[in-house]
């Protein structure tokens, strides 16, 4: 992916990573903006292989030089950079972490960049701006949130540590989703992390799974919740797909069903973002689900309309090799 320009499709796309014809890594852009009509661009330039890059719900990408440790937020809209600390030789950000800022680089003056990691407690985090310029660079934080207990089988149980799966930020906190809570996730200028009791939404009939992901809009908090059965022969169905937004002081969810001309855009185990709909070629007042049941498929979903029926895509259905992830990559002015 050239980072001296614009990326060369409208944005939102999904980045595809997948095997070329000889096994070679390769990257490919889906151009969503004219429906079924994809447009695909390939990313194959083996000199940009050594960077990594981490997509970020305000659209800026993280990336990481492996071979100069240099690290800096790139605009894939108009190709601007904002330089970070470098990582030192002994410190490696995973790369399937999920990767969020506190505030738009753009008018946060000061703001902090995480990196969650997806199979261990721990959160990379760097402060940028205000009175962390020249601080520590970044820092990995291990982190404690107690275990959870599974269900008891053949008469035994296990505990497993609770993890940090993806994070949102909303006026300058993070939140994740917490068993029975809000999670929240502070910096002053070292993590701090808390929660507040917030209801769990009601479940429709049949429902034996849910997919969680928050999003942030016009600074408030909204949770997007699918709700899936698994049938006995092992396929998934979607129930329905509700949108709510957080009543904190009440400390219950709110079910929406006008999110006006945005859509939102969410991919499993990343994170939720939002867009405009108009201007990106998109439905208005819809969820576009990448992946929802674990497949290589796109679902919109109507927010108010019939939430058992949705239209589905298949994006990648052109794409040679096996495909090993797809995210969505934001404009960073939405």
């Amino acid at each position: 992916m050239e980072f001296s320009a614009p990326v060369p499709v409208p944005l939102p796309c999904l980045v595809v990573d997948h095997d070329g014809a000889g096994g070679e890594p390769c990257t490919t852009l889906l151009d969503i903006s004219k429906g079924k009509q994809y447009q695909h661009h390939a990313c194959d330039d083996a000199g940009n292989r050594r960077f990594r890059r981490w997509m970020t719900p305000h659209g800026w990408v993280l990336s990481w030089d492996t071979s100069t440790l240099a690290t800096f937020l790139w605009s894939p809209q108009t190709s601007d950079k904002i330089d970070l600390p470098p990582l030192t030789p002994e410190q490696e950000i995973p790369l399937h972490s999920a990767c969020s800022l506190s505030g738009k680089p753009a008018t946060a003056g000061s703001f902090t960049v995480v990196a969650v990691e997806p199979e261990d407690t721990v959160v990379w985090y760097c402060h940028v701006g205000g009175d962390a310029a020249g601080g520590r660079g970044w820092v990995r934080h291990e982190y404690d949130m107690g275990s959870v207990t599974s269900p008891v089988v053949n008469g035994r149980s296990m505990q497993a540590k609770k993890f940090i799966t993806r994070l949102t930020a909303v006026g300058g906190k993070f939140y994740f989703k917490s068993e029975g809570e809000l999670g929240m996730l502070d910096f002053s200028p070292a993590p701090l992390l808390g929660s507040v009791p917030v209801a769990d939404i009601e479940r429709p009939p049949r429902t034996t799974s849910m997919a969680l992901s928050f999003v942030e809009l016009g600074g408030e908090l909204y949770l997007v919740t699918a709700f899936l059965h698994y049938d006995i022969g092992g396929a998934t169905s979607v129930l329905g797909c509700g949108v709510y937004k957080l009543d904190l002081a009440g400390k219950r969810w709110r079910k929406v069903r006008d999110i006006g001309d945005r859509a939102f855009l969410m991919c499993p185990q990343y994170f939720g973002g939002c867009c405009s709909a108009t201007a990106s070629g998109l439905r208005p007042n819809c969820v576009y689900w990448m992946g929802l049941c674990g497949d290589k498929l796109l679902r919109v979903i109507d927010i108010d309309g019939n939430e058992e029926t949705h239209a589905v895509q298949d994006p990648c259905k052109d794409i040679t090799g096996s495909n090993r992830n797809a995210i969505w990559m934001l404009p960073t002015d939405p």
